[in-house]
């Protein structure tokens, strides 16, 4: 079966077909400019709310709480006292000097040393500023990631990124000032570097490492995609965080982060703790949420993480070779959500990536089946963490939705696009090598 959109086929060239190629651009064309004033409506509406809500609170708002414990961890670290971010009890008593209410519960930090430097530097305004420039500065790299996934023509035609802004996803995170943000930023970029410079993409991915569990496919991916490039500046900017973080807090951070990391499996992930678990966004989340045992819950998210590498790897390999390194770093994304136990609902922005990347070839060569459901569910399913606080069930939806969207991606990274197919198939025979030729090319 041909993988050409009828648009773009050289039999759909009659006066009939075309002007029903007409109607339905007409109505692609409305539907975006619908769909993206409605995003910006939505995101405005958050940004207001969000001042209201901080407005409103006598002292440290509870929304966008989170970040009390970044703020705190690099407020130690000032002090010289990083490795105490570490520690439950001083890093508790951090966090209420600033809020002055035990009720807020202890705000764990889980993070790598290297984090503590971007911490640290935000501890040195005081809370508030820091949180408005946290959540402004990794919202711009957001945005600046996902416009530059979209194909130059699609970005000149219209603000499609604006879409991503009214993903519900997107106010999760920053209503809980966490990191969703900065990690779409780092994948995005990475995407979009991938082919242009691989450095540059390495450097990002790298940088991931500030979240491990979202990295874990990323080594495998880029050997068996062959970017040795960008695998070995990644591991070099690994082992430079980490040379930095020991230079700048001290060789005795580094066994306090590794017991950290005992206490964070041992107390958080583990614990069957409904409060905690239904932030889960993961195959493990959801059987330990339903009273499933410890057991059943590593062995259910051991195999889906492992037929998720082995879906990624397979279609890595037989990606189509006019495939930029845009639909790699999309496929990566995709993956990201089935390759660790631990990733929240804020985690969840990740899923931009593919998302902005598959509209784009979707708004150029056509869609395939699947692809619009698939690109609608993954959208709206994260508001299920919002609406629906009773029957927990219906967030496996959100695991369903991004399981398609995975699956729709690596589809179209494996065949060839239509737009390559379908200037093949008008080009004579005699003109074929001759055009593929040319240094210009497509």
């Amino acid at each position: 079966m041909s993988t050409i959109g009828p648009a773009l086929r050289v039999d759909s060239l009659s006066p009939l077909k075309l002007q029903e190629s007409g109607k339905r651009s007409r109505l692609a064309f409305y539907l975006l400019r619908l769909g993206e004033a409605l995003s910006l409506v939505a995101f405005l509406s958050f940004c207001v709310m969000w001042v209201q809500w901080q407005a409103a609170s006598p002292g440290v708002s509870k929304i966008s709480g989170d970040f009390v414990s970044f703020w705190t961890t690099g407020q130690l670290a000032l002090e010289g006292r990083a490795a105490d971010a570490y520690r439950e009890q001083p890093h508790f008593l951090a966090q209420l000097a600033l809020h002055g209410d035990p009720g807020w519960g202890y705000l764990a930090f889980f993070y790598p040393p290297f984090f503590l430097l971007l911490s640290a530097g935000f501890a040195l305004l005081g809370y508030f500023p820091a949180l408005c420039l946290w959540l402004a500065a990794t919202c711009a790299g957001y945005i600046a990631a996902l416009r530059a996934l979209v194909p130059k023509r699609l970005r000149d035609g219209g603000p499609i990124w604006v879409l991503f802004l009214g993903y519900p996803a997107v106010m999760i995170n920053a209503g809980f000032g966490q990191n969703g943000f900065l990690s779409t930023a780092l994948l995005g970029g990475a995407a979009v570097w991938l082919d242009r410079r691989p450095a540059l993409a390495g450097v990002c991915l790298g940088c991931l490492a500030y979240k491990p569990q979202l990295g874990l496919i990323v080594p495998l991916a880029l050997v068996v995609a062959g970017r040795w490039r960008c695998f070995a500046v990644a591991a070099a900017t690994v082992a430079i965080l980490a040379a930095v973080a020991t230079l700048a807090f001290g060789t005795d951070i580094w066994p306090a982060f590794m017991a950290d990391m005992a206490v964070a499996r041992r107390d958080w992930l583990e614990p069957t703790n409904p409060q905690y678990l239904q932030y889960f966004a993961t195959v493990y989340g959801a059987v330990r949420l339903h009273g499933g045992s410890l057991a059943l819950a590593y062995g259910a998210q051991a195999v889906v993480s492992v037929a998720a590498a082995f879906l990624l790897v397979r279609a890595l390999r037989q990606r189509a070779p006019a495939r930029s390194g845009g639909a790699e770093g999309a496929a990566i994304a995709a993956c990201v959500p089935f390759c660790s136990p631990f990733m929240l609902e804020y985690d969840l922005v990740v899923l931009a990536v593919p998302m902005v990347w598959l509209l784009g070839e979707a708004l150029r060569d056509g869609f395939r089946r699947g692809e619009a459901v698939a690109l609608v569910g993954a959208f709206l399913t994260p508001v299920l963490f919002k609406v629906t606080p009773v029957d927990s069930a219906l967030r496996l939806a959100v695991i369903a939705a991004a399981a398609l969207l995975f699956a729709v991606v690596l589809r179209r990274m494996t065949e060839q696009p239509a737009h390559f197919q379908a200037a093949a198939a008008v080009v004579p025979p005699a003109e074929k090598f001759s055009a593929s030729a040319r240094p210009s090319g497509f």
